[in-house]
């Protein structure tokens, strides 16, 4: 190669590979901007008080079966996908052995029949010069890293949501029993009411409006029954099991589940490094990088090895053997824009890549800090209405004594049972929302 052809090659090199440095700088430029953006502690998260729990044995036994369901193996599935393509990737960067036998026979019209026998075998050694295989073998390696946090992340999305629905159920079940003991007061009350008509001591009005409240308390059975079948079948559903398998699993009467997740509070540096998802987006953006500078790099020229060795039979038991060696060097001069092309879309998707991470993050924090609120303020919303709970009975059972003495009006009564069943449907509301939250804080902190 003459020195002119050889600074051609060197200054075509160089560029190339300034390019590839400026097609990655995103990457490196996206990780630091993500870190810079996180603050040096929580806000929420830090100020979050004890709490007892008790643990769930249902749940337990539905957290050890959801993790056979249908979500779990797809992610499986494209765990295996991505490694296979690192070995598809990681191949090209090794040595290509070929074997091959041929027999021929021949015969001419008036001579003798003619049989030729080759024996080849052919050994290419790819030479990653410019490191175009090695970044994309780099890339598939990223993208099995990937792979495999955002299968731990479906994991802890697919127990999140299970966690959900059997809140939901046992919240339906506490709302059903609320209503059905609610029910039976102002059936009580109806009878009293009747009595007290029959006895000339109170009008027909007492008993229209006890058999309004209890047409009306009546009325949302139905609703909340619905709830709790749907709940169930979004389970089984969920654990990929038939309608109606958990019924006998989930028929006890059982308290809403709590999660403590406060122990798991970690810095804002070490969260961002393990929460499966933010990494596994770190691992998609330097996949992206590498395969920016793969692309960028198949712009060079390739250069291969190639040794064979042929041995054929010369006739009357005699094999002529001959060997070569050859060095092969490739390069596209034009292709209309093809190669700068995929360079450029390679380069552009490492920019999406970065500006998706660093969204992903403040995404992140932001949940995380909600959720944490959303925890804080739950659990003091489910003690407050459980004091309004205690309060509203307390009214009730004093409005109920002072009717049968006749201090007070039937419509106190009424009025006073309707605010108690209003108030412990709404401390199971306020308890199933607090339960949510924690679960789904600890989603946010990676668990």
């Amino acid at each position: 190669m003459s020195r002119r052809s050889f600074s051609a090659v060197t200054a075509l090199a160089a560029m190339t590979l300034m390019l590839a440095g400026c097609a990655t700088s995103p990457v490196a430029n996206a990780e630091i901007a993500a870190r810079q953006s996180l603050p040096d502690s929580w806000q929420e998260a830090q100020n979050l008080p004890a709490l007892i729990v008790t643990p769930d044995p249902v749940l337990t036994e539905l957290f050890a079966r959801v993790a056979e369901g249908p979500d779990l193996a797809i992610a499986q599935s494209r765990l295996k996908e991505a490694e296979a393509r690192l070995m598809v990737a990681r191949a090209a960067l090794l040595p290509n052995l070929t074997l091959t036998a041929t027999t021929t026979q021949s015969e001419t019209d008036g001579a003798d029949q003619t049989i030729n026998k080759v024996g080849a075998a052919g050994l290419t050694v790819p030479i990653d010069l410019f490191g175009a295989n090695r970044a994309r073998s780099g890339a598939s390696r990223a993208s099995l890293e990937a792979a495999q946090l955002e299968a731990r992340r479906t994991a802890s999305l697919t127990r999140n949501t299970l966690a959900q629905l059997y809140i939901s159920y046992r919240a339906a079940q506490a709302q059903v029993a609320v209503t059905e003991a609610s029910l039976a007061s102002a059936n009580e009350s109806l009878n009293l009411a009747k009595a007290r008509q029959a006895a000339g001591l109170e009008t027909g009005l007492g008993v229209a409006q006890a058999t309004s409240n209890r047409d009306a308390i009546a009325a949302r059975l139905p609703s909340f029954r619905q709830a709790q079948v749907a709940s169930r079948l979004g389970l089984e559903a969920l654990i990929g099991d038939k309608p109606g398998s958990l019924a006998i699993l989930l028929a006890p009467v059982a308290a809403i589940p709590q999660l403590d997740s406060r122990q798991a509070v970690r810095s804002p540096q070490d969260w961002l490094s393990a929460r499966p998802d933010l990494v596994a987006a770190q691992w998609r953006l330097r996949a992206a990088g590498l395969d920016a500078r793969a692309a960028f790099r198949d712009r060079l020229p390739s250069l291969s090895i190639t040794a064979q060795g042929l041995t054929t039979d010369a006739g009357a038991g005699a094999w002529v053997a001959s060997n070569s060696v050859a060095g092969t060097a490739a390069m596209t001069l034009f292709d209309f824009g093809r190669l700068r092309g995929l360079a450029k879309l390679a380069g552009a998707q490492a920019e999406t890549e970065a500006a998706n991470y660093q969204k992903t993050v403040l995404d992140a924090m932001a949940d995380l800090e909600t959720q944490a609120s959303a925890v804080r303020l739950g659990e003091v919303s489910a003690a407050a209405q459980a004091a309004n709970v205690a309060s509203a009975l307390d009214q009730a059972r004093l409005a109920r004594v002072r009717y049968t003495s006749g201090l007070s009006g039937f419509l106190d009564v009424l009025t006073a049972e309707r605010a108690a069943f209003d108030a412990q449907s709404a401390e199971v509301t306020a308890k199933s929302e607090a339960a949510k939250a924690q679960f789904a804080f600890a989603l946010a902190l990676g668990l």
